[in-house]
């Protein structure tokens, strides 16, 4: 007699008025087998009578089984699984709600498709807060974090530095312009390609979280890989953000793409607080505007989505830079303050 066979014999017993027996339902919670004594737990939720029923069915082909056996049976009023899960659940919760306490306003800035120059949105974005929230004490009061972890940008667009490690091992991110900012970049050689797995991009978000020295910041801008995927859900199971802006360009396919991307926000009860659309038009020298690649793009998002084409940005190289020009830094500016009207609202 042991485990196996006990579960055979709980297998022929069904749970009324189902055909279908408690062992593959998950009912049966616990089995411990030591020498002629047998304890079993079973949960089968429903009324007591069919409780009753079950035990009793259960409890009549084990003993004609096993006439020797010593058989203790209980039936469970909660599911201690459930429980577990409970549990789990309410941790996770938790530390959300505990992550990165010391800052007050977090942003979010995605896409659906890589290209439409989101991380450039992103950099210029906390540029542009910066100047609303400059340094105090001689500490910046922005953060930005680089998660795109496969293909790192803030390194690109900002002047690379590296961060220190203090004393109890945690990682302070260099002040880059104003900018608390930490990036992949900035630990790992720019040559050397990451093929990390959904697990290793989740620890190295998790450590961006937990063991980088933030400090009290007023805001910190999340720049997210394009898409859906592992980093994107990290952030959105582990951290609790106050709004996201999608990043688009006007063209149809971009745009198709991003509403796809933008769902994953609303099925997490992330606030859509507006879309921006980048690369908008180029600016010709007797000022009118070309738009190079087409329009109305952000808006057929907007309108999708309920919420409002925050701004439409021209194209600029000098964006992608560490020394924008100060016409484009305008409209970021104004970005910048329109998002922090729409969260303090």
């Amino acid at each position: 007699m042991d485990k196996e066979s006990i579960l055979k014999e709980l297998g022929k017993v069904n749970y009324p008025p189902y055909s279908r027996d408690i062992v593959s339902f998950g009912m049966v919670k616990y089995i411990k087998v030591d020498g002629n004594k047998v304890d079993i737990k079973l949960f089968t939720g429903g009324s007591s009578e069919t409780a009753k029923k079950v035990a009793e069915e259960a409890a009549k082909l084990l003993s004609e089984k096993f006439p020797e056996a010593d058989i203790s049976m209980e039936m469970l009023s909660e599911d201690p699984s459930k429980s577990a899960e409970d549990i789990a659940k309410k941790r996770a919760e938790e530390a959300k709600k505990n992550a990165l306490k010391s800052v007050k306003i977090k942003i979010a800035v995605a896409s659906g498709k890589g290209g439409v120059g989101k991380s450039t949105v992103s950099v210029n974005l906390a540029r542009a807060f910066e100047k609303i929230f400059p340094p105090k004490g001689g500490c910046a009061r922005v953060g930005l974090m680089d998660c795109d972890i496969h293909g790192p940008s803030a390194t690109v667009l900002m002047k690379k530095e590296y961060p220190r490690v203090d004393e109890d091992q945690k990682i302070i991110p260099p002040e880059i312009g104003g900018i608390k900012a930490i990036s992949i970049g900035m630990l790992v050689d720019d040559t050397q390609p990451l093929i990390w797995r959904g697990p290793m991009v989740a620890s190295a978000l998790k450590q961006f979280t937990n063991e980088v020295k933030w400090g009290d910041l007023d805001i910190m801008v999340f720049d997210l890989p394009p898409g859906t995927g592992d980093a994107v859900l990290s952030i959105l199971q582990g951290i609790e953000l106050d709004g996201a802006v999608v990043v688009t360009t006007p063209n149809s396919l971009a745009a198709a793409t991003a509403l796809r991307g933008a769902m994953v926000f609303k099925k997490a009860d992330v606030e859509i607080l507006g879309i921006v659309e980048n690369m908008s038009f180029f600016e010709m020298p007797d000022g009118s505007k070309s738009e190079i690649f087409g329009n109305g793009g952000a808006q057929d998002v907007a309108n999708a989505l309920g919420c409002p084409v925050l701004s439409q940005i021209p194209i600029d190289p000098s964006l992608q830079t560490d020394s924008p020009s100060e016409k484009s830094m305008d409209v970021f500016d104004s970005l910048a303050k329109k998002i922090l009207e729409l969260v303090k609202s």
